[in-house]
């Protein structure tokens, strides 16, 4: 697929300055901490709640719940963004963020920290929007491709380090404590955004032509790259909602193992963003996207057979090389085939296009399963991946070549 390198940036840019760099990391981390510090409190909460199979589904529900508001919040951050502008958007939603993520520290009902996990998804998808708008509106080509990298690969460390400070934090002092994580790093870049972020007006604009241009108008345009987004997310989520059960069917029940397994995907996820910087600035955008379904097509296949722990963490490693590629990739494709005017409603769009494939994933793999089993499911999704791969490449030759990426 071609990615276009888009020329429609003012002559006259003032170059941001560290705190505004820091900024706009925020997407990434704050998108990140969402899905990391509740894991290691889910028992110890369910166990608050009453315990029981009614706790659990419940606690279980609620840690669903942001995945609704990031899809939903994509949307809404699309109609914001042109009204307030990014930083206006990114400095209001840290602070929802910041204050419902924390909800646990003083809420105790389910149904009121279900109300508050689901504002922490839409202002976790606003984040993300500004945050990525603002990228857009300062770097270019190499640059672009750069910063989008270290995002990755910063969200994912922070992600990381997040979820072994939550465990720690709720054997010390108990599980409400970990809340407090989400004020205690959102707050670092929230005064980023607000002493280094400038007030002009960045993420609405009107077009050459005097319009806006509505979101209906922007997905029209770019619906086959968001289509593409949430069905390979319907595939990059198996590792999230399928492969602790298959590394359990094929005999690798230990918590210990799996852990082991996953991290190692986790790890080389943060390669792959690495790897992505590099190979966009070399051999250009569409070169490192391939590369993501070369590696995601090759990774769920080999789950699919693996009876070892060898096989799936070797498995696991090149899926994480791919999440990481895909998904620099992702916001590098988006930003780049938006004009300057759509970019921050086509930047929460495709917040939304990515988390629905969360949500699809189990209704795409629970007929399979049913039908040839759950290795078949893995085998099936891999090599449509591997398919899609091979198309993308037969087309290359009959689609305009790509421009350069120049440096910014």
């Amino acid at each position: 697929m071609t990615v276009r390198q888009s020329a429609d940036r003012p002559e006259e840019r003032s170059r941001p300055g560290p705190l505004a760099i820091v900024a706009m990391l925020s997407g990434a981390c704050t998108v990140g901490l969402v899905f990391t510090v509740l894991p290691p409190i889910l028992h110890p909460l369910a166990a608050h709640l009453g315990g029981g199979s009614d706790a659990v589904f419940g606690v279980q529900m609620m840690a669903a719940m942001p995945g609704l508001g990031l899809v939903l919040g994509g949307v809404a951050s699309s109609w914001t963004i042109d009204r307030i502008g990014a930083r206006a958007l990114l400095v209001h939603s840290l602070l929802v963020y910041m204050i419902a993520g924390s909800a646990g520290l003083y809420l105790d009902g389910l149904a009121g920290l279900c109300v508050s996990r689901f504002v922490l998804g839409i202002a976790a998808a606003c984040i993300a929007t500004a945050s990525n708008t603002l990228i857009g509106h300062f770097f270019e080509g190499v640059a672009r491709g750069r910063m989008i990298s270290a995002m990755t690969v910063i969200g994912s460390l922070l992600s990381v380090v997040a979820m072994l400070a939550s465990g720690e934090i709720a054997e010390a002092v108990g599980w409400r404590a970990s809340f407090a994580l989400y004020i205690a790093i959102p707050l670092t870049v929230w005064l980023a955004a607000l002493f280094g972020l400038p007030r002009a007006m960045i993420g609405g604009g009107e077009a050459t032509d005097g319009s806006k241009g509505s979101i209906a108008a922007v997905f029209r345009s770019l619906w086959p790259y968001y289509l593409m987004i949430t069905s390979l997310y319907v595939v990059l989520m198996m590792t999230s909602t399928q492969v602790s059960f298959l590394l359990a069917d094929h005999g690798m029940v230990r918590p210990a193992v799996q852990a082991r397994v996953l991290g190692t995907g986790g790890a080389f996820l943060v390669v792959g963003a690495i790897l992505y910087a590099w190979v966009q600035a070399r051999f250009g955008a569409n070169a490192a996207f391939r590369l993501g379904l070369l590696t995601l097509g090759i990774g769920i296949i080999g789950f699919g057979l693996a009876h070892d722990p060898v096989t799936a963490s070797i498995s696991a490693a090149l899926k994480g090389l791919a999440s990481g590629l895909l998904n620099a990739g992702f916001v590098h494709m988006v930003m780049n085939r938006a004009e300057a005017h759509q970019r921050g409603r086509a930047m929460g769009l495709m917040t939304s296009a990515m988390f629905l494939g969360d949500f699809i994933n189990p209704v795409v793999v629970h007929p399979i399963k049913q039908l040839l089993g759950l290795p078949a499911a893995f085998h099936i999704l891999g090599s449509l991946v591997l398919a899609g791969l091979l198309w993308s490449l037969i087309r290359r030759d009959a689609s305009p070549r790509p421009a350069a990426a120049g440096p910014a």
